[in-house]
C-alpha cells in the first residue's frame, strides 16, 4: 500500500492534521537552512576576522619583529666564534688599560642547559683609578666575543683619592658542539656488533 493510498484512506480530519504536520515540518526545514548557513558563516567570519587581525599586527609590528630577529641573530652570532682563553685575554685588556692583575683564579665551569657552558675567572685589582677600571671593563665586555662581567665589588681605599680595590668575576660563555646523529648511529652499530660477536 503506497503513501497516497494510506492518506486517501484517512478521514478528512486526519488528512487535515497530516497536512498541518507536513506544513510545520516544511517550515521548520525552511527555517533550519538559513540558521545553519548563518552559523557556518559566523564561524567563517570569526576565523576571517582573526586572520585579518593577525595580518594587521604583522604589518604594524613587522619592524619590531625584524629588529628582535636581528638582535637574536646578532646574539647567536657572538657564540659562533669561540671565546678566547680568559687569562691571556684579561691580561691584554688590563695592560691596554694601564692596569696589572695581581690575582687571577679560574673557577669551575657552569652548565647552562645542554647547549651552553660558562667558564668564570675571578680577578682582583688593588689601588686602581676609576678611569682605568672603566676602560678595562669596556674592553672586556664590549667586544664581539661572548664574554661578560658577572660579579663586581668595588671598595674605596681609605682617604686616598681615586684609589679603589676591585674584585670581579669575568665569564666566557661557550656553545657546546651538538651531538650528531651519525656519531650516535655509529655507536649503536658498534654496540650491536659487539653483542652479536661470540
Amino acid at each position: 500500500m503506497s503513501i497516497q493510498d494510506r492518506i486517501a484512506a484517512l478521514e478528512p480530519r486526519e488528512r487535515r492534521l497530516v497536512g498541518v504536520l507536513a506544513l510545520v515540518f516544511g517550515v521548520m526545514i525552511m527555517l533550519a537552512i538559513p540558521v545553519g548557513v548563518s552559523a557556518l558563516l559566523s564561524d567563517e567570519t570569526e576565523a576571517h576576522a582573526q586572520l585579518t587581525e593577525a595580518i594587521e599586527r604583522l604589518e604594524t609590528e613587522g619592524d619590531s619583529i625584524r629588529e628582535r630577529q636581528e638582535e637574536r641573530d646578532a646574539l647567536l652570532a657572538r657564540y659562533e666564534t669561540t671565546a678566547p682563553a680568559l687569562a691571556g685575554f684579561l691580561s691584554k685588556a688590563a695592560s691596554a688599560s694601564s692596569l696589572a692583575i695581581p690575582e687571577s683564579k679560574p673557577e669551575s665551569s657552569i652548565a647552562h642547559g645542554k647547549r651552553y657552558e660558562e667558564r668564570p675567572t675571578a680577578i682582583s685589582f688593588r689601588k686602581v683609578g676609576l678611569l682605568e677600571l672603566v676602560k678595562f671593563m669596556e674592553r672586556v665586555s664590549g667586544g664581539s666575543e661572548p664574554i661578560g662581567i658577572t660579579k663586581l665589588n668595588v671598595r674605596k681605599r681609605g682617604a686616598e683619592p681615586n684609589s679603589y680595590d676591585v674584585q670581579m668575576t669575568v665569564s666566557a660563555y661557550h656553545r657546546l658542539a651538538p651531538k650528531t646523529a651519525e656519531k650516535t648511529d655509529k655507536t649503536d652499530k658498534a654496540e650491536k656488533s659487539d653483542e652479536e660477536a661470540p
